[in-house]
């Protein structure tokens, strides 16, 4: 038989109410693992030690943990390798010319975007790092004992003429979809329908969403709109 679960607010799980067992084998956290394997084609499970908290919707599912013994620097180079491009040729050829698939919140101080990416870099527990798209979006933060890997319902991270930004309408998609259910969950419903295999046949989360139309050669208004959406597996 399948169970059903929904509510409003906070449903996130801390390591205080389960089992590490049990916390591991959340929709949730393999939700997030099947992402992060798409990613980096490495198992995420491998690198943790402890799990200390589980986030379910309305929150962008995933899970914050503690390094294993040893794990927090083969993290740090397996993200390195695919946040950043290869610096010299001879590099490019060693790593068989793998793409960057990651843009990090922090360009640094040379970047003309940089104080507005590092303001968002500043809300993350460390070094942070998007997944490239519009789309669903892999973000992961860490630090030396702690990283957060979860994924975002609205991307908004892209690189066009292989320079990254941000593109707007998305950011303020992800401010409702995404932020909203991290920061005010309380106002926010969500429900799921787990199987056999505690995997959503049907999951959906209710949002506030808005999107903003600005001037172009055919359109000389800004238009908002202000509307709520239904995310989720169906």
């Amino acid at each position: 038989m399948g169970e059903l679960r929904s509510g409003w607010g906070n449903n996130s799980k801390l390591n205080s109410s389960a089992s590490q067992y049990e916390l591991r084998l959340r929709w949730e956290v393999t939700s997030a693992a099947d992402a992060f394997h798409r990613l980096f084609k490495v198992g995420l499970l491998g690198f943790v030690g402890r799990v200390v908290k589980v986030f379910s919707p309305p929150q962008s599912v995933g899970l914050l943990f503690e390094f294993g013994p040893g794990e927090r620097d083969r993290f740090a180079q397996l993200v390195d390798k695919r946040a950043f491009p290869p610096k010299t040729l001879n590099e490019a050829l060693r790593e068989k010319l793998v793409p960057s698939i990651l843009i990090p919140d922090n360009p640094g101080p040379g970047h003309r975007d940089a104080w507005w990416r590092q303001l968002a870099a500043g809300a993350a527990i460390g070094a942070s790092f998007r997944e490239q798209g519009t789309d669903t979006s892999v973000h992961i933060a860490f630090n030396d004992v702690l990283c957060d890997v979860h994924v975002d319902r609205s991307g908004f991270a892209v690189t066009k003429n292989g320079y990254p930004h941000w593109d707007l309408n998305n950011v303020l998609r992800h401010l409702t979809l995404d932020l909203a259910g991290d920061k005010l969950p309380w106002v926010l419903g969500s429900v799921a329908y787990l199987g056999r295999n505690n995997r959503p046949i049907f999951q959906a989360t209710l949002h506030p969403w808005i999107g903003v139309d600005l001037p172009s050669r055919d359109n000389d208004r800004t238009a908002v709109k202000v509307g709520l959406m239904v995310t989720g597996n169906f």
